[in-house]
């Protein structure tokens, strides 16, 4: 029985210690949102994309969110700020591409304890991209 309670209390422990993201983004089908700003570089570090192969998640704070659409390409994600791309992740298809930025806070909304934050990572899960935010250099993402 003492095993059993055990077994219970590290999964409650793993539970709560497992960082929820603070947005999630979807993707958007407003024809008003324009296309992504693919230059030829951007292009070729991913596999040969065109503009049409992505989808646009919105923003968060002043950055863009867009991942790449078409199946048989490795999923990536690209991060745009002043309409061009400042960052590109792509990853293994069974791998979720991730992309950690670091910027004046005053680019993102605060976090969820209104603290300015400058740390965010974008985790792009199938349809869905996540977002979770560390307020300060020493901590974990949220």
């Amino acid at each position: 029985m003492l095993v059993a309670a055990i077994a219970v209390g590290v999964l409650v422990v793993n539970e709560s210690s497992e960082p929820e993201p603070v947005a999630q983004l979807t993707p958007q089908a407003d024809p008003d949102q324009g296309a992504i700003p693919l230059d030829d570089e951007a292009a070729t570090t991913m596999g040969g994309v065109t503009d049409a192969d992505f989808v646009s998640y919105g923003s968060y704070g002043e950055l863009q969110v867009w991942s790449t659409t078409t199946p048989e390409a490795k999923p990536c994600l690209a991060i745009v700020a002043e309409n061009r791309i400042i960052m590109v992740r792509c990853s293994a298809p069974s791998l979720d591409p991730v992309a950690d930025l670091d910027f004046p806070p005053d680019m993102f909304p605060p976090a969820p304890s209104g603290e300015p934050t400058s740390h965010v990572r974008f985790v792009l899960h199938d349809e869905l991209v996540d977002v979770y935010l560390a307020p300060n250099p020493e901590g974990g993402f949220y």
